[in-house]
C-alpha cells in the first residue's frame, strides 16, 4: 500500500512527500533483547529510546524507558496494537532487515503477549506497520521522527534526549542540511536551532552534574546546559549560573546579559586553573618541590620567600642561584594569578637570614632589639600591604578584561541591527563626534598602535575582518556596501571603538590617576572615575547590557565620588556663604561704627558752636556798655562844635 500526503487547501503549499508500505508483522519476529541474529525485525540504531547498561551488561539504575508498562501490555492483549509502528529498511550489518523507528514499546508489549499466548496455545494478533523505504540510509530524518514520537508518549530519559539530539546535530551539520529544514527539525522536537547545535556538548555532561541538576530541579535549556558542560569542573559553576539566570529573569533581560558575564568569568577561572596546573606540572617536571600557597609566610617559620632572605654575605637570593646551591629550593603557585613564589624550606638550616634581621652588633640591648623588631615588623607590614595592593590590581585588571569580552560582544550584537538606529544612538554619535573633546581627535589621528586597536574593534563590531586595516580603500568599500539606513550603526561602531579604546582600558576602574599620572602617582587609591567611562556603561545598560561585578563596583564608586564631590561643593558653598555673611556683617558693623563716629563728631561740633556762641554773647554786652560809657565824653565835644558853628558862619559872612 502506498501512502502519500495531499496538498493543503488552506495554504496552497505542497507538503514533503514520502512513500510507505502498510504491512502486518509477526511480533515473534522481533527480538527485544537483540540476541537472535536471524530476527527479521530489529531496533533501529537511531531509535530515540535506549536501554542503558554498564560495561558488564548490568543496568545503570536509570529508568528503562524501552520497556512497556503493565497498562500498555493489558491494552495490547485486549485490543492489539491500534496504531501502526514505523519501520525502515536497514543498511550495514542488518542489511535486509527492518528496524523499528517508532513503536519499540508497543512491539515489545505485543511480543510478550504473543509469547504468552503461544505458550498457552492461544492465537495472537499481528502488529500493523508502515515501512518507510524513503528513510533507508537517511539517519537524521529517522532520528527526528523517533524523537518527535517519543516527546508525545512516555518520556524517554534526559540522557536519551541528549544523545539523540547530539547524533541529530552531528548528522545535520555533516550533511549540510539547509537552514530552513534544520529549523523545522529542531522545532519538531521542541527545540531551537541553537539548542540543537549545543546538543553535542550537553550529551557530555557528567552523571554527577546531571544528578545535581535533577536534585536541585534546575531548569536549563540545552544552550545553557551546553554552557554548563564547558565549565562544570569549575567549583561552584552551577550555583553561579543559576543565580545569573535568576537575575536575567528578574530584570527581564532577554539578551541573557548576566548569564554571559557569569560564563565569561567561569571561562577565565577555568583557563587560570588550567594555566596553574600547567605551571605546577612544569615545576614538578624540573624536580622542584611545589608546596601549597599561603598569604603570609611568617606563620610558617621554616619556609620563607627568597625575596625576604639574604645569603650569609648579605646578598639577595636569586631563583637560579638558589636552585643550584640550596637543597631547600621550592616553589608555590598563587591560585589567584598563577604567579610563582620561590621559596626556601629550612632557610635557617640552609645558612640564610632574614633581610630585615637586626645586625649582630646590635644584639644584647633589649631596647635596641625591641626597636629593630618593631622596624622589621613595620617593614614587613609595608611589604605585605604592597603585595596586597598588587594582588588587587591584578585581580581587578583581569576582571575588567573578562568583562570587556562580554561588553564588546554585546556591542557587536547591537551593530548587527538591520533597522535604522534609534534616536538615543544617533544622539550619542552626534554628541561624541561634535563635542567629545580631545579624545575624539586623538582617536581620529591615531598612532600606529592605537590605529591597530581601532581596526581590531571595528572589524569585531561590524563583523568584517577587512576593517582590521583601516585604509581609505577599505572605508570606501564599507560605505559602498552599507545600506543608507545602517549608516548610523556604522558611525556607532566607530564611536563605540573610540569609547572602548580611550575610556575602557584595563584599569579604568581605578579612575583618573592612571591616565594622568600612571604608576608614578604615589597614592595608589582610586581617583575620580572618568565621566565618559560611567556614561558609556550606563548607555549600554539601556540597551540590555548587564554590567559585570567590577563594572558595577566602578559605577558604585563613581556614584560615591559624585556624592562626596556634591557634599564637598555644598560644604564649600556653605563656607563661602558663611564667609560672605561674615564679611557683610563686618562691613555693616564698620559702616555702623563710621556712622556713629560721624554722628558723634557732628554732635561735638554742634556743642562747640553752641559753646562758642555762649562765650561770644557776654563779650558783646561788655563792648556795648563800654560804648555807652564813652558817649558823654563825646557829647561835650559835640556841643563845643555846635558853639563854634556861629563863628564859622560869621567868618563865612
Amino acid at each position: 500500500m502506498t501512502v502519500t500526503t495531499e496538498q493543503t487547501p488552506e495554504t496552497g503549499q505542497q507538503d514533503e512527500q514520502f512513500i510507505g508500505r502498510l504491512i502486518l508483522i509477526d511480533p515473534l519476529h522481533f527480538d527485544p533483547e537483540g540476541k537472535k541474529k536471524d530476527a527479521p525485525i530489529v531496533i533501529d540504531p537511531f531509535n530515540h529510546r535506549k536501554k542503558r547498561t554498564t560495561g558488564e551488561g548490568d543496568t545503570t539504575g536509570e529508568e528503562d524507558t524501552t520497556q512497556p508498562d503493565p497498562a500498555l501490555i493489558a491494552s495490547v492483549e485486549a485490543l492489539g496494537v491500534q496504531q501502526a509502528i514505523i519501520l525502515r529498511p536497514q543498511v550495514g550489518k542488518h542489511e535486509g532487515k527492518l528496524g523499528i523507528v517508532i513503536g519499540q514499546r508497543r512491539t515489545t508489549a505485543a511480543h510478550r503477549v504473543a509469547t504468552q499466548a503461544l505458550a498457552e496455545g492461544r492465537s495472537y494478533r499481528k502488529v500493523p506497520a508502515i515501512v518507510r523505504d524513503d528513510l533507508k540510509g537517511v539517519d537524521f530524518e529517522a532520528l527526528t521522527i523517533s524523537m518527535v514520537e517519543n516527546i508525545h508518549r512516555k518520556q524517554a530519559t534526559a540522557q536519551d534526549d541528549l544523545e539523540a539530539a547530539e547524533q541529530l546535530a552531528l548528522m545535520v551539520n555533516v550533511r549540510r542540511v539547509p537552514k530552513a529544514r534544520k529549523r523545522q527539525m529542531a522545532a519538531a522536537i521542541g527545540r531551537t536551532v541553537e539548542e540543537l547545535d549545543a546538543a553535542h556538548k550537553v550529551a557530555q555532561l557528567t552523571p554527577e552534574t546531571l544528578g545535581d541538576l535533577k536534585e536541585d530541579e534546575v531548569d536549563f535549556d540545552w544552550v545553557e546546559l551546553g554552557d554548563l558542560q564547558e565549565v562544570e569542573d569549575v567549583d561552584g559553576a552551577l550555583n553561579i549560573l543559576v543565580k545569573a539566570k535568576a537575575r536575567d529573569e528578574a530584570e527581564g533581560n532577554g539578551k541573557r546579559g548576566a548569564w554571559k558575564q557569569a560564563m565569561e568569568t567561569l571561562r577565565a577561572r577555568k583557563a587560570r586553573e588550567e594555566r596553574i596546573e600547567q605551571v605546577r606540572a612544569g615545576l614538578t617536571g624540573r624536580g622542584i618541590d611545589v608546596v601549597p600557597f599561603v598569604d603570609n609566610w611568617q606563620v610558617f617559620g621554616i619556609t620563607r620567600p627568597l625575596d625576604e632572605l639574604l645569603t650569609e654575605v648579605d646578598r639577595p637570593l636569586t631563583e637560579q642561584v638558589h636552585e643550584e646551591t640550596c637543597p631547600g629550593h621550592a616553589a608555590a603557585v598563587n591560585p589567584e594569578d598563577g604567579e610563582v613564589v620561590w621559596l626556601c624550606i629550612g632557610w635557617k638550616k640552609n645558612g640564610h637570614k632574614l633581610a630585615n634581621e637586626p645586625e649582630a652588633a646590635d644584639a644584647g640591648s633589649a631596647e635596641v632589639d625591641e626597636k629593630a623588631a618593631a622596624r622589621a615588623k613595620a617593614e614587613e607590614a609595608k611589604k605585605e600591604a604592597e603585595r596586597e595592593h598588587g594582588r588587587v590590581i591584578r585581580k581587578n585588571n583581569e576582571a575588567w578584561r573578562v568583562a570587556r569580552t562580554v561588553r564588546e560582544a554585546h556591542i557587536a550584537d547591537m551593530c548587527k541591527e538591520k533597522s535604522e538606529a534609534p534616536a538615543a544612538v544617533k544622539e550619542l554619535v552626534m554628541r561624541t563626534l561634535l563635542a567629545g573633546g580631545s579624545h575624539v581627535g586623538q582617536f581620529a589621528n591615531a598612532t600606529e598602535k592605537l590605529r591597530e586597536t581601532q581596526g581590531q574593534l571595528l572589524s569585531k563590531f561590524l563583523a568584517d575582518d577587512r576593517l582590521s586595516r583601516v585604509g581609505e580603500d577599505v572605508i570606501s568599500a564599507l560605505i559602498t556596501r552599507t545600506a543608507a539606513k545602517r549608516y548610523w550603526w556604522v558611525l556607532f561602531a566607530y564611536v563605540a571603538a573610540m569609547h572602548e579604546a580611550m575610556h575602557m582600558k584595563d584599569d579604568a576602574w581605578r579612575g583618573e590617576p592612571h591616565y594622568h599620572y600612571g604608576h608614578n602617582r604615589p597614592n595608589h587609591e582610586a581617583g575620580p572615575i572618568r565621566p565618559a567611562t560611567v556614561e558609556w556603561i550606563n548607555f549600554l545598560k539601556t540597551y540590555g547590557y548587564s554590567p559585570s561585578e567590577i563594572e558595577e563596583q566602578t559605577l558604585a564608586l563613581a556614584r560615591q565620588q559624585a556624592e562626596e564631590q556634591a557634599e564637598r561643593e555644598a560644604r564649600e558653598a556653605e563656607a563661602r556663604e558663611a564667609r560672605k555673611a561674615e564679611r557683610e556683617a563686618r562691613e555693616a558693623a564698620a559702616a555702623a561704627e563710621a556712622a556713629t563716629e560721624a554722628e558723634t563728631d557732628a554732635e561735638a561740633a554742634t556743642e562747640a558752636e553752641t559753646d562758642a556762641e555762649a562765650e561770644t554773647e557776654p563779650e558783646t554786652e561788655a563792648e556795648t556798655q563800654a560804648d555807652a560809657d564813652a558817649e558823654p565824653e563825646t557829647e561835650p565835644e559835640t556841643q563845643a562844635d555846635a558853639d563854634a558853628e556861629p563863628d564859622a558862619e560869621a567868618d563865612a559872612e
